[in-house]
């Protein structure tokens, strides 16, 4: 029985190590900046979309299921974002509010400016100075879009989206790859959170899959190949409180 104890701590213990987180410099990246226009994200004709799967995985949050953000329009001051959140808890029960996010542009560590917004600030308070904050790495401003939550896991945390109209397709695969470069390849960092029933459907839950369909539609350039992090560097560092 030791000896079993053992081997399975051994294994745990290698699949931890092989499991490597993704690179954050993709970011600030000037190359991928095309791709981060929260404002246009935030534009989507399709305005819900839902939480497919995240890194999130050391919180009571990751519990959570079923999460969606349903974009109603923006507020008098042209800026402020509203939308609808809902969410399932652990235990079953649902969670709707009201939530406001500001778009904003994060500081370039070269110094570079960019000119359109990257980032936004999520509040349930719109007067609130502060708020969640989120970078959006890559957007196809379409079926997909991947966050970077930078109030969880030393700002490495990652979330992945599929609007409405894109739900029941597979993650489109420049997406799929982006999220795996920038979050992490590894299964670890790709938590389910949407199941067919957060639709009402029957349908069975099946795993997340990156294989495209072949009318997916993508962006008409990919994104660029992330660069490769050294194994000796470690890395640290979009939808609201709550979910």
């Amino acid at each position: 029985m030791k000896h079993a104890c053992w081997l399975i701590s051994l294994y745990l213990f290698a699949v931890l190590v092989d499991a490597k987180p993704g690179d954050v410099r993709i970011d600030e990246n000037p190359s991928y900046w095309g791709y981060q226009d929260i404002k246009q994200a935030l534009n989507n004709a399709d305005k819900k979309s839902w939480l497919f799967y995240r890194t999130l995985r050391n919180s009571p949050r990751s519990k959570n299921t079923c999460v969606y953000a349903d974009v109603k329009g923006k507020e008098d001051d042209g800026k402020t974002y509203e939308f609808e959140q809902g969410y399932k808890t652990g235990d079953g029960s649902t969670v709707t509010k009201t939530l406001f996010a500001i778009p904003y542009k994060t500081e370039n560590p070269e110094g570079t400016t960019r000119q359109k917004e990257n980032a936004m600030r999520v509040k349930e308070n719109k007067d609130n100075p502060n708020g969640k904050r989120y970078k959006l790495i890559y957007s196809d401003y379409h079926c997909c879009d991947v966050l970077r939550a930078l109030e969880d896991e030393n700002e490495a945390a990652c979330e992945l989206y599929l609007h409405d109209n894109c739900i029941s397709k597979a993650v489109p695969k420049d997406c799929a790859a982006l999220y795996g470069n920038a979050c992490g390849t590894d299964a670890s960092f790709r938590n389910q959170v949407y199941y067919a029933s957060c639709k009402n459907t029957t349908e069975v839950p099946t795993e997340p899959t990156t294989k495209a369909p072949d009318h997916e539609i993508t962006p008409k350039e990919p994104p660029p190949q992330a660069p490769e992090t050294p194994e000796e560097t470690p890395t640290t560092s979009t939808l609201p409180p709550g979910c």
